[in-house]
């Protein structure tokens, strides 16, 4: 489950993804750029002031809070950066969901089920993935609208579109109840109709879908690529997905990327008996949505030249980088990390970004808006070290890319290099850790300190879990040599599913590691 439990110059509103990390531009990595600041605390703001001739005034600044019902929290990743040609560093957004209010009506939900029915649901597993489904409905109110959706080689529809109320709501459970095994599993005929059926539903409500499944695709989608694009379709349309993933022989690489692109949660459930909690988790944070429709549009500076957007889907327009946050519920916390390289070829106040967040406030029953600037200061000599809130999501991206560079090492059956990979991680992690900790804000200590701590843990359970090795590959002969496929013996069942329990868990951690 998460941890216990995305050449840009792309065309205007092209959504593109990177999960891929660039290190820090100091020599070392992150952990070599941090040292304490005793004289800062979380409400000191670094003020740039211009000095270039007419005017002397506070510009951009190199942290910003703003908001109300969502706060926007901005950072640079470097205050001061020395002046070079090239200049690289961090910009670093982080939205909360601060409200204790609730809405002063609940938004209306829409919420679409789909459930794989394929043969491998046979038992316990299809049992509980209905139980579950009928305690998602049971926690509806009424006037929200729900439909139901199963799949194996193709698309049921379930349960039609419906608004929940007391005539409407056994039906619905009733249908749920009757879902009966199939054949083989095509994801995205699912997730299709569960789209076609959120369509139908009136304007203004907060649109999510649960897909659970407990194998690989081989029917309709097949590649990571193609569900990457439907799960884009879905989140412009103002749908997130999130992604549960049953037992451990599920494609985690897909659900994953279909929960990712969408702004939903990947699962990973290794005992069926868990799906109610998971089901009812997200159930519960569409009653208690709080904002819909949340985006973050990034205006980046004259000379400012993006590098990167890590773990986020993104769309882009000359300078301007919108990022779709979706719908927020009490107590979520969502990030965007950008890597600019700054035009720091002469000193003094360079504007980096200004930012502005859009959503629908719903317990102002408003329009929300909030926004800020962000800059640096080109300097000669005593550049900043990196700020230790961004050294956590950035070590968030590195981790998380560690955790899946394991897996595909650990599947070809390199383990001890699997075993390196992570071990290595580990190791930055708490030479990074220490320093961070006493760098950090006051009022962000234990935030810092949490986030470090959820990541030693994952690599550590990784290594656990990679103890064992896949089963061996053997050479079996094709017309014109040989190709690798699995040899006949198998390793023990508990080992074997240790493994593949890993794989899946250290996806899903990387996943919630990008949020």
């Amino acid at each position: 489950m998460k941890a216990s439990h995305v050449a840009l110059l792309a065309l205007a509103g092209m959504v593109l993804s990177s999960a891929t990390v660039y290190s820090l531009t100091p020599p070392g990595g992150a952990s070599a750029a941090i040292t304490a600041d005793p004289s800062r605390n979380d409400d000191d703001s670094t003020s740039i002031e211009s000095v270039s001739g007419d005017a002397v005034g506070e510009v951009e600044l190199a942290h910003f809070t703003a908001g109300s019902t969502v706060m926007i929290e901005g950072r640079m990743g470097h205050p001061k950066v020395i002046r070079n040609p090239r200049g690289e560093t961090f910009v670093m957004l982080e939205a909360r969901a601060t409200s204790t209010e609730r809405a002063r009506r609940a938004a209306p939900v829409n919420l679409s089920i789909v459930i794989d029915k394929s043969g491998s649901m046979k038992g316990s597993r299809l049992r509980n993935a209905v139980q579950a489904a009928v305690g998602a409905v049971e926690r509806l109110q009424d006037g929200d609208m729900v439909s139901v959706v199963a799949f194996d080689t193709r698309m049921q529809l379930v349960a039609p579109l419906v608004t929940i109320g007391p005539s409407t709501r056994g039906s619905v459970i009733a249908a749920i109840r009757g879902i009966q095994l199939g054949g083989d599993t095509c994801i995205s005929c699912g997730i299709e109709g569960g789209m076609d059926e959120l369509a139908r539903a009136t304007e203004g409500r907060v649109s999510r879908m649960l897909v659970l499944s407990d194998g690989d695709a081989n029917h309709g989608l097949r590649d990571v690529p193609g569900f990457r694009s439907l799960a884009q379709r879905a989140q412009t349309r103002g749908i997130s997905i999130s992604t549960i993933g049953v037992d451990v022989d599920y494609n985690e690489k897909i659900l994953s990327a279909i929960a990712v692109e969408s702004n939903g949660r990947h699962y990973f459930v290794e005992n069926d008996a868990g799906l109610a909690r998971v089901f009812e988790s997200e159930a519960e944070s569409l009653t208690q949505a709080i904002a819909s429709g949340a985006e973050v549009d990034i205006e980046l500076g004259q000379g400012v030249e993006l590098d990167r957007v890590f773990d986020r889907s993104f769309r882009r327009s000359g300078n301007r980088v919108t990022v779709p946050l979706g719908t927020f519920s009490s107590g979520d916390v969502k990030t965007v990390l950008l890597k600019v390289r700054l035009p720091s070829d002469s000193e003094g106040a360079l504007p980096v970004a200004s930012i502005e967040m859009k959503y629908r406030d719903l317990v102002k029953d408003e329009e929300g808006r909030c926004s800020g600037k962000l800059g640096v200061e080109v300097v000669s000599s005593g550049a900043s070290d990196l700020d230790a809130v961004v050294a956590g999501r950035v070590n968030r991206s590195e981790t998380a890319a560690a955790l899946k560079e394991a897996n595909l090492l650990f599947q070809q059956g390199r383990v001890q290099e699997a075993e390196r990979k992570l071990a290595e991680r580990q190791q930055a992690l708490l030479d990074t850790a220490s320093k961070a900790k006493t760098a950090a804000p006051a009022a962000r200590a234990s935030d810092v300190a949490n986030d470090f701590e959820k990541q030693i843990a994952a690599t550590e359970e990784a290594r656990t879990g990679f103890a064992e090795p896949p089963p061996p590959v053997a050479a079996t002969p094709i017309a014109g040599g040989f190709a690798q496929a699995p040899a006949a013996a198998a390793p023990a069942p508990t080992e074997s599913r240790k493994a593949r329990s890993t794989v899946r868990r250290n996806e899903a951690n990387a996943s919630d590691f990008g949020f």
